[in-house]
């Protein structure tokens, strides 16, 4: 594995914004005839790094246990998505822009939203049964 300074790591991400251009977002137009056809997608990155240094003292190599000196490291990640979203046609007569619907995004939003609201309802119908369950538990301590 090759090793990596820190200076160099932060030059290489400081550059991400730069080479995220218009044609990041933007493919490459495909032209039919007098009609040009653009994809435009959403993206999106992010990215962390961190270093440590730390010194250690030769106490815990002197009692036989190994481990005492200085140590150093650091690592960092990311990582990118891109989403179509619109396919974009121009032509001598017109500029169209036709959304892209992720019709599988919608179902999973509108499952987690109706599972959350079902476990809401259910979780209220619970607690009013068991509570007029106790009041009926308390009136027949107090009828006896």
């Amino acid at each position: 594995m090759e090793a990596t300074t820190a200076d160099e790591m932060v030059r290489q991400i400081t550059r991400i914004p730069d080479d995220l251009g218009a044609a990041t977002c933007f493919g490459t137009p495909v032209e039919r005839g007098s009609r040009i056809v653009i994809p435009a997608a959403r993206v999106s990155f992010g990215f962390g790094m961190g270093f440590g240094r730390g010194a250690g003292t030769d106490s815990a190599s002197q009692n036989g246990h190994g481990g005492g000196g200085e140590g150093e490291g650091g690592g960092g990640g990311g990582g990118g998505n891109a989403t179509p979203i619109a396919v974009i046609e121009v032509s001598d007569q017109e500029t169209t822009v036709t959304p892209i619907i992720d019709t599988t995004a919608i179902t999973v939003r509108n499952t987690m939203v109706g599972a959350w609201l079902g476990f809401w309802l259910l979780w209220t119908v619970r607690t009013i049964v068991r509570e007029r369950a106790k009041v009926r538990r308390l009136e027949l301590e107090r009828a006896s």
